[in-house]
């Protein structure tokens, strides 16, 4: 009966096609957190980068046209972000809501007003960026088919795991990410640059999340769907979070949303109970994330308070301590 839900398609689904968007978002998101920017626009890039992408490449006949587009896009949006929320210290909720409410409504207007439709744009010069397969590694029992037939961005965002943790924990920019995240006020004293190593994070964030919105549109899929980011963004945050801001952590919970996105589709394919009950598994599955990150980290909070809390002791001294010894005449 879990054979159709549970098997090798599920898995290379939650390594491959389901688990690409997330992981570069994931780390994007990650080097913001780690810099002390608590930058929610993720799922807005995520459009801007999808529907920018879709077009160049639709206009232009060219996949590398519309990764470059893409990317641009979530870059220039990032910049608007930085000089708001940092330069300007607009509230940074605010605007990373209006960033997401901003590129569904702009993008919904492009549509109508430039191809004369408010759903779906998939022209038929729109090309996708080539799938590739590592040869002799397809006979994998388990992780076969997830090596076979992915898309190049797939690669790219499994080489951004131990590339991203290289960066954070063996070079001088990632040490100083991590200072300024941690307590910028003694990042500022030793001469850091604060603000610029955030501008720094927050870019790295845009170009990942770019191409996280590449994948989106001119991926497997291959063509613009109204609000088709459907919350991946929000998604990809709460992974970042149950990963503990780390790049292993990040990863690992992006294949486990993903694998449980995958177990809803696999369900919706095979008629195992209500479509709704199935469609809202990704969504239950991050809800139940995102407590325990929260339980995580109350736990540790308390720890840390009682490690505050065990003043030393100080050692008993006899009350005549300080009487001189009495010498002979």
């Amino acid at each position: 009966m879990l054979s159709p839900i549970f098997n090798s398609q599920l898995i290379a689904e939650a390594f491959g096609t389901g688990g690409t968007l997330l992981i570069l978002a994931g780390i994007g998101y990650m080097f913001t957190d780690r810099a002390g920017v608590f930058n929610i626009a993720i799922e807005g890039l995520l459009l801007f980068a999808a529907f920018f992408a879709a077009v160049a490449s639709g206009s232009l006949s060219n996949a590398l046209a519309g990764v470059v587009a893409g990317v641009a896009a979530a870059l220039v949006v990032s910049l608007i972000f930085y000089v708001v929320s940092i330069r300007l210290r607009a509230d940074i909720i605010v605007v990373g809501i209006a960033v997401n409410l901003l590129a569904s409504g702009v993008t919904v207007f492009l549509l109508n007003h430039l191809f004369g439709n408010e759903g779906l744009y998939q022209p038929p010069r729109l090309r996708t960026l080539p799938a590739l397969s590592i040869p002799g590694l397809r006979s994998l029992p388990v992780l076969g088919p997830t090596f076979t037939g992915e898309s190049i961005l797939t690669y790219v965002a499994w080489l951004v795991v131990p590339l991203s943790y290289l960066v954070l924990y063996h070079t001088p920019l990632g040490l100083r990410i991590r200072s300024v995240g941690e307590n910028p006020e003694a990042a500022a004293t030793v001469g850091i640059n604060v603000q610029r190593i955030q501008f720094i994070a927050i870019m790295i964030c845009g170009l990942l999340a770019g191409l996280a919105g590449c994948y989106l549109s001119i991926g497997p899929f291959g063509g613009f769907n109204r609000d088709m980011s459907a919350g991946q963004g929000w998604i990809a945050l709460a992974a970042e979070t149950l990963g503990n801001g780390t790049p292993l952590g990040t990863f690992v919970s992006c294949v486990f949303f993903a694998a449980s996105e995958g177990v809803s589709s696999n369900m919706q394919a095979a008629n195992i109970g209500a479509s709704q009950l199935a469609h809202s598994i990704p969504y239950v599955v991050t809800i139940i994330g995102l407590a325990i990150a929260a339980r995580r980290a109350t736990v540790r909070r308390r720890a840390r308070r009682r490690g505050r809390g065990a003043e030393p002791q100080p050692i008993a001294v006899p009350h005549n301590a300080d009487a001189q010894p009495v010498t002979g005449a």
